[in-house]
């Protein structure tokens, strides 16, 4: 296997993982944690279209996600003046804490991964990343 699709598949499990306490602590799936994080650090990509083309999650996954934090009071929805055909969605303060928590995850991980690097090949793998990013996020099946 190319090793840098054996370590991104195997990765992910991990930090799936590295998430399932707070998931359970909170009773959210993976999905919405994702969902959460990446409705608070994007704007304005904030619709559950774009969500499903940069996190590759289902449809029918980011619906029922965006409908259960609608429910919970984490996130809402709303429309901009003059266009109702988007929905657009914000997150609110309620879930606030859930993102903070997640965001020091995150940090876990990427020390993890990054772990014995030099911060010069750490801008050079996060480099890298965004041009690969950008390589499969139009990339349609």
């Amino acid at each position: 296997m190319i090793p840098l699709i054996e370590s991104v598949y195997a990765k992910k499990g991990l930090y799936q993982e590295m998430l399932g306490p707070l998931c359970k602590k909170y009773d959210l799936t993976d999905s919405e944690v994702i969902i959460l994080l990446y409705l608070a650090d994007r704007n304005p990509a904030d619709t559950a279209t774009m969500i499903i083309r940069s996190q590759r999650l289902k449809k029918s996954v980011v619906s029922m996600s965006i409908d259960d934090l609608e429910n919970r009071g984490m996130i809402e929805s709303y429309y901009l003046e003059g266009d109702h055909r988007t929905k657009h969605l914000k997150v609110l303060d309620s879930a606030k804490p859930i993102i903070r928590e997640a965001k020091k995850i995150q940090d876990q991980y990427y020390d993890l991964l990054t772990q014995g690097l030099e911060e010069n090949e750490k801008d050079l793998l996060n480099t890298f990343l965004k041009k690969i990013n950008r390589n499969i996020s139009g990339y349609q099946i």
